[in-house]
């Protein structure tokens, strides 16, 4: 089946900023050319106003002609917001108006940028804005920007699934959320995971939606697992030995990926590519079978990372 979002016309796209430095007009440049290289159709003043233009008017059609405003909340912008000043003050007068005409929808966006205190002006009300404060971050935050301006939510809505007491005998019950493999799941991008890898067939699930990647162990001996490409979400696994930390590789697809399984031994990597172009990397901290485990139970225990951007790059998380 073909997806519908692939047709669909380009988002267009109002970028809202006050001119607070040449540093931030050239962060500004380059996300506006980035997100334009991604599909979105964004309207700047600085491509789309033209030398004399009448800027008021460019703004009014701008911003009536646009799918979605970016509002780019420097702690300049709010001063100029709350003062009633330049370009920005017409904006607010704009966006005031479209916000009061719907209070539920989600025609704004707000980011954060030189904002130290967080200072939202208040016609903005209190949105939930993606904080680009921190240029450490800045790949995660782009990621969830352009799946919001493509309407692919980063974190969707699981499928809804059965009630167990309706599917169950009552005498069952307790038996069937004892082995439910949805116990198995961490649908964060980031995370750390201590599980019985002998049970559910060696299978966690890491992600979600587009960036799910089930990660299919076995008992290797002690301190070491096999991890398999088995499930149908991943299309490559690869061994980064020697590597404990995701932020160490600056290219995951360097590393071999030609085998079904590789064996990871404690302060190895894995290195996973799922089956929508998505790469992550799993740290494996500790391994324990039955009889080197004090509790007597097998262990796997692991932190894992995914590159949200779908780059292979894991240097700057």
């Amino acid at each position: 089946m073909s997806d519908p979002a692939a047709s669909a016309p380009a988002p267009r796209v109002f970028v809202s900023y006050s001119w607070d430095s040449e540093p931030h007009k050239a962060w500004v440049l380059q996300l506006a050319v980035r997100l334009r290289r991604n599909g979105i159709d964004v309207v700047l003043d600085r491509w789309n106003a033209r030398l004399g233009a009448n800027l008021p008017l460019f703004t009014e059609e701008g911003v009536d002609a646009s799918d979605r405003i970016l509002v780019i909340v420097t702690e300049m912008y709010a001063h100029k917001a709350y003062e009633g000043r330049g370009g920005v003050s017409y904006e607010r007068r704009l966006l005031t108006a479209d916000l009061m005409d719907d209070l539920t929808n989600d025609r704004i966006l707000t980011i954060l940028r030189d904002n130290p205190d967080r200072k939202i002006p208040i016609f903005l009300g209190q949105p939930v804005y993606l904080d680009f404060r921190d240029d450490a971050d800045y790949e995660t935050r782009y990621a969830e920007l352009i799946h919001n301006l493509h309407g692919r939510e980063i974190l969707p809505v699981p499928l809804l699934g059965p009630n167990p007491f309706l599917s169950n005998p009552p005498s069952e019950v307790e038996l069937a959320l004892r082995n439910d493999p949805a116990r198995y799941v961490s649908p964060n991008a980031r995370g750390s995971v201590t599980f019985d890898h002998s049970n559910n067939d060696g299978r966690y699930v890491l992600g979600s939606g587009d960036m799910t990647f089930t990660l299919k162990t076995s008992n290797a001996g002690k301190g070491s697992v096999y991890v398999y490409n088995d499930p149908v979400d991943i299309q490559l696994v690869a061994l980064a030995a020697g590597i404990t930390e995701p932020s160490q590789i600056s290219d995951a697809s360097v590393h071999d990926s030609s085998s079904r399984s590789r064996h990871i031994r404690q302060g190895d990597a894995v290195v996973l590519r799922n089956s929508n172009g998505y790469w992550a990397v799993v740290c494996v901290d500790e391994v324990h079978t039955r009889d080197s485990a004090p509790s007597g139970r097998p262990s796997l225990s692991f932190r894992y990372a995914i590159q949200p951007d779908r780059t292979a790059d894991f240097s700057r998380l």
